[in-house]
């Protein structure tokens, strides 16, 4: 999963109406990035530093990322002390998490 595809499916969800809200499941709350602020976001936390593999689309609001990994896998990691061994995972895909939001 690159980031112009993350880009794209942020785009659609928003454009749905998933902007925020919560989720059935950990960490229960979802703030969706803009699709023009990703890059930005990404490159502000050094995610490509000190997480290498994954790409953060959203948070929780409370200091946790969303992210994904070239797989398309969706996991929620701390902002603070970011590690690949940090992350919890939450679904196998951006449609089975996509299932998980509410609006």
């Amino acid at each position: 999963m690159n980031i112009e595809e993350i880009k794209q499916i942020l785009s659609s969800w928003i454009n749905e109406g998933f902007i925020e809200g919560e989720l059935s499941v950990e960490p229960e709350w979802y703030v969706l990035w803009q699709p023009e602020e990703v890059e930005e976001i990404n490159r502000d936390y050094e995610l490509s530093k000190y997480a290498p593999g994954f790409i953060s689309f959203g948070g929780n609001g409370g200091g946790e990322l969303l992210v994904t990994d070239q797989k398309g896998e969706v996991f929620y990691m701390p902002a603070i002390g970011l590690s690949p061994e940090a992350v919890i995972k939450i679904a196998g895909g951006f449609q089975e998490f996509k299932g998980y939001m509410q609006q």
